[in-house]
């Protein structure tokens, strides 16, 4: 979606630039308030069409009805912003009429940190406690999520951004974002179940996509386990667990040839080797729940693990 900086949407928001144009269901831009551009918001818009509601429109309206719930609010979890209207009460989700087709749009905090995918590199030579530290404030956030019966469903570096950038010698601020696929084991739906990104999809879901196996439990928060596990990888190491084509990935997964890689860690990180494996786990009901992980880590690396300045 293009979109030409200074464009009003909804007579109170000013488009300053494109923050994404990566994602599968959405463009995101940052805004400034008309009334005080000093203030910076994220604007997501769906990709829509001009022949009624589409598959992105649908995932759209799917995250903003989560968000906006009063007891969705968590420092781990992006937040939504009311639209101001100035003639009738504030909306959670509004067509943009200045845009070609319409599209429908959500109004969110802009966090100035960026995701982990660009901040990867630097992390990669921050010392263990701090990367044990961010796994442990990411596990937060996902544990607030299991407690209400919900699983993320796209755990993923481009799905965690930072709220401030990140310092070594700051407790880092990760935040969850994008909840289009979030729910719970009687709640998938067709949508859900064929939008994931392959590289930190769990396995049944990748078996399950490709009519493989049949008669699974949608195992929505054990599926976030896996990806956690991919991510603890990832950070621990500074490597990509999962790379290639999406046949070799989708082979590595079956084959489960991806355990030497993980194994590599026990020459070095021992203790932390059996933690990922633990959350790598083929089987869905025998991984950790993201409770037992925190225990785990609390009990590993006592906080505080970060010295602060």
């Amino acid at each position: 979606m293009l979109l030409k900086p200074g464009t009003i949407i909804a007579e109170n928001y000013r488009i300053e630039r494109s923050l994404s144009e990566s994602g599968g269901m959405a463009s995101v831009f940052l805004a400034g308030k008309v009334s005080d551009p000093k203030l910076r918001l994220a604007m997501k818009f769906s990709r829509t069409g001009n022949n009624g509601p589409t598959h992105e429109d649908k995932l759209l309206e799917r995250e903003s009805e989560l968000l906006q719930k009063w007891d969705w609010r968590h420092p781990g979890v992006v937040r939504l912003y009311p639209i101001e209207r100035t003639d009738r009460n504030p909306e959670y989700r509004l067509k943009a009429i200045e845009v070609q087709d319409h599209p429908y749009f959500i109004v969110m905090e802009y966090l100035r940190g960026e995701s982990l995918t660009k901040n990867l590199s630097q992390i990669r030579n921050f010392p263990l406690e701090w990367k044990l530290e961010l796994f442990y404030q990411i596990l937060q956030a996902v544990s607030f999520l299991h407690q209400k019966g919900y699983g993320h469903r796209d755990i993923k570096p481009d799905n965690i951004m930072f709220r401030v950038p990140v310092s070594v010698d700051q407790i880092p601020q990760p935040v969850l974002i994008d909840f289009a696929l979030a729910c719970t084991d009687d709640t998938g739906s067709d949508i859900v179940e064929k939008s994931y990104t392959l590289e930190y999809a769990s396995p049944e879901r990748v078996l399950r996509s490709t009519g493989m196996v049949s008669n699974l439990c949608l195992f929505a928060k054990e599926s976030d386990i896996w990806s956690l596990g991919v991510i603890c990888y990832e950070i621990l190491t500074g490597e990509h667990l999962f790379k290639g084509s999406e046949r070799s990935v989708r082979t590595t997964l079956i084959e489960g040839t991806f355990r030497s890689k993980v194994q590599d860690l026990s020459m070095t990180k021992p203790y932390l080797a059996a933690f990922v494996r633990g959350m790598l786990q083929e089987d869905p009901t025998k991984r950790p729940t993201v409770k037992e992980i925190i225990y785990a880590i609390e009990e590993m690396f006592p906080p505080p693990r970060v010295k602060t300045v």
